[in-house]
């Protein structure tokens, strides 16, 4: 759970994300943060202690505030089958969409690679938490099977942050009718279902057996 945060981490988040966005990582000093956020330097120190802290907590307050809308999203629509693919398609989009990504890669684009890779450990387990408790949610309610929600949750927060890194393969994530194919075809499924477990005797059997609402 995000550890609660006060009107004046909100500014001064809010003034480190529109600095970043201006200018980059690197040359976002604290003394440009302050002054927009309209603190001291003091002030950002005994918040945050040092500036790769605030910029992570930056970033982790955009991963979040994208679960957030996805929850909306869920909550707005009607039938499992649709509140998968509209939630997915929604995070797929935005992945590679989000101002962190198209304007970074505009004003430093040297920095996007090490950004998304070193402070990608973090944003993915904020993923794999969200997702987890999500998949949990929606099995008690009988809506999907019941399955060790672990590994999807793990699969699905690292295609998330792999089609960041590089959306366009066999299937271009840019593309919102491939998206949508694709994920209507395989994570649906996945999402309803989980992965196949493999029997005590090697063989190959389905997950636990509990019955998917339906929704359609």
């Amino acid at each position: 759970m995000a550890a609660a945060r006060d009107d004046m981490d909100e500014r001064i988040l809010d003034a480190a994300l529109t600095r970043v966005l201006q200018v980059g990582i690197r040359r976002a000093s604290l003394d440009d943060i302050a002054r927009r956020a309209g603190v001291n330097r003091v002030t950002i120190y005994r918040r945050f202690t040092t500036k790769e802290n605030l910029i992570d907590a930056m970033l982790a307050r955009e991963i979040q505030r994208t679960l957030a809308e996805v929850t909306t999203i869920a909550t707005a629509t009607k039938g499992v089958d649709n509140q998968i693919e509209e939630t997915i398609v929604y995070v797929l989009t935005q992945t590679h969409a989000h101002p962190l990504v198209t304007q970074l890669l505009d004003v430093a684009p040297e920095e996007i690679l090490d950004f998304y890779t070193v402070r990608g450990q973090e944003s993915v387990k904020i993923g794999i938490r969200y997702i987890v408790q999500v998949l949990e949610t929606t099995q008690k309610s009988g809506a999907i099977d019941d399955y060790d929600t672990r590994p999807v949750a793990e699969l699905l927060a690292r295609l998330a942050h792999s089609v960041l890194l590089t959306p366009a393969g066999e299937i271009d994530f840019r593309d919102e009718e491939q998206v949508r194919a694709f994920v209507a075809t395989s994570i649906v499924p996945l999402v309803k279902h989980g992965l196949p477990t493999r029997s005590a005797t090697g063989g190959r059997a389905k997950s636990r057996t509990k019955p998917a609402a339906r929704s359609r």
